[in-house]
């Protein structure tokens, strides 16, 4: 995971290509530990831009999100504070997890 103001993140995601201008309609975000950097899902050792993360430090990734989900992520931060941190990770990409609530043992009829 890297922490990074919403507005650093949301200045990031601005510098990506359009749809019309992407091959593979992907981005790449790579976190270094002190970083993270955005460069084509076709051209991944080409570095567009960069956000200097703040906060506390974990190991490195990279991810490949795709343009109608970076929009929608724009969107949504458009109306938080600019000035909070978010945390970006791995996952921030993929598909929405399958949510499981499990439910307390004993509980008639089910069983875990």
């Amino acid at each position: 995971m890297a922490q990074l103001t919403i507005w650093d993140l949301y200045d990031l995601l601005s510098q990506a290509p359009r749809r019309r201008d992407l091959e593979q309609d992907g981005i790449r975000l790579v976190y270094d530990g002190r970083a993270v950097h955005l460069s084509t899902a076709e051209h991944p050792d080409t570095v567009i831009a960069a956000a200097r993360t703040c906060g506390f430090v974990t190991g490195s990734w990279d991810v490949t999100a795709y343009q109608a989900s970076v929009a929608t992520v724009m969107a949504w931060m458009r109306m938080l504070d600019r000035k909070d941190l978010i945390d970006v990770s791995p996952f921030w990409a993929s598909a929405p997890p399958r949510s499981r609530s499990p439910l307390p043992a004993g509980r008639p009829g089910h069983s875990r």
